[in-house]
């Protein structure tokens, strides 16, 4: 069940582990909003999905435009301490 990436785009699964993800999560979105972040799958004769062969570059560019960015991870430290902890030290540091 090795589906590649054709010339025409990328099978669901190869698109799903690219982007970090499970190709169900990828599904679910897909049924749910119809597209997963703009991309629209072309849907084959045998009933399988081939994502734009861009997509990976579209959902970076779409990702600059929004500026999405992810979270700042807080240090191990808080983490260790307890979230209440962590809490009392920010409000302490910030008074």
């Amino acid at each position: 069940m090795n589906e590649p990436e054709t010339p025409r785009g990328f099978a669901t699964s190869k698109l799903a582990w690219h982007l970090g993800i499970t190709a169900g999560g990828l599904r679910l979105a897909l049924c749910k909003k119809g597209n997963y972040y703009g991309l629209v799958p072309e849907r084959l004769p045998n009933g399988r999905l081939i994502w734009p062969a861009d997509s990976l570059e579209r959902l970076k560019e779409r990702g600059r435009e929004t500026k999405f960015h992810t979270p700042e991870r807080k240090p191990a430290a808080a983490k260790a301490t307890g979230p209440n902890e962590a809490v009392v030290e920010q409000q302490q540091a910030g008074a």
